[in-house]
């Protein structure tokens, strides 16, 4: 009976690991892409965070408009105040973004702070 079937293990076995090759080259970059987002994503965050403690002591002082550079878990990150107008554009950049920095605006306050 195994004789007569000569060829059907080997189309078996080529198709099996067809569909393993398939799902390796189509699953990896994904979830390579998936890790790269997750650390953006935390990147970003911290920036965010940074952007809220600098406003917010702005807000509350009137001071902490200086250019600061910090690293945080292995990433520099530059934080810039900018003049327009009446605004201040708070903006950040670090070596994890591979656009632009992204920036705030806010309305400069040389009258309102806490006391």
């Amino acid at each position: 009976m195994w004789r007569e079937n000569k060829g059907f293990s080997t189309i078996e076995t080529m198709s099996a690991l067809s569909l393993w090759l398939f799902l390796l080259l189509t699953v990896v970059p994904l979830w390579d892409k998936l890790i790269a987002d997750e650390n953006m994503t935390e990147s970003r965050e911290i920036g965010y965070q940074m952007m809220n403690e600098s406003i917010s002591k702005y807000m509350m002082t009137g001071e902490g408009t200086e250019e600061k550079a910090v690293t945080m878990n292995n990433n520099n990150y530059t934080l810039k105040w900018e003049e327009e107008g009446e605004y201040q554009n708070v903006c950040i950049s670090a070596a994890a973004y591979k656009e632009k920095p992204f920036c705030l605006s806010i309305l400069r306050t040389d009258w309102l702070y806490a006391s």
